[in-house]
């Protein structure tokens, strides 16, 4: 007979759960602070100078548009893996229903697929997560 989800839960223990919890709250602290940041910094940013002054100017602010972008898509990926948490799906790959891997989930505890699932997903559409 096949382990269940609620049987393999048990390969991760609460305090293991927990210390992936907190490493995943203390991400999503530090992205909302980014995220805080960059607000900042786009208001304070004024069109002065010459043209090569703007030009530069421009240059930053794509780069803080990209960084921004990036860290909203992490948000979300922080949060849901803290849903799975709550829900008891945290640890299990959303495509094949296998365990992740303890070195994947401590590398990146927001990872939503085990390593071979995550490869044929990037494979298919060549994006990442």
């Amino acid at each position: 007979m096949l382990p269940t989800k609620a049987d393999c839960s048990t390969m991760i223990n609460e305090q293991e759960i927990n210390v992936f919890k907190q490493k995943l709250l203390d991400e999503l602290n530090n992205v909302t602070q980014r995220l805080e940041d960059h607000e900042a910094v786009k208001r304070d940013a004024t069109e002065t100078g010459d043209e090569v002054d703007r030009a530069n100017q421009e240059e930053s602010q794509q780069l803080l548009l990209n960084r921004r972008q990036h860290d909203l898509k992490l948000m979300k990926s922080l949060k849901d893996a803290l849903r799975r948490i709550d829900s008891d799906d945290f640890g299990f790959c959303e495509s094949c229903g296998d365990d992740i891997s303890m070195p994947r989930l401590n590398a990146r505890p927001e990872s939503r697929y085990c390593i071979d699932c995550q490869d044929v997903r990037e494979r298919s559409n060549g994006s990442m997560r």
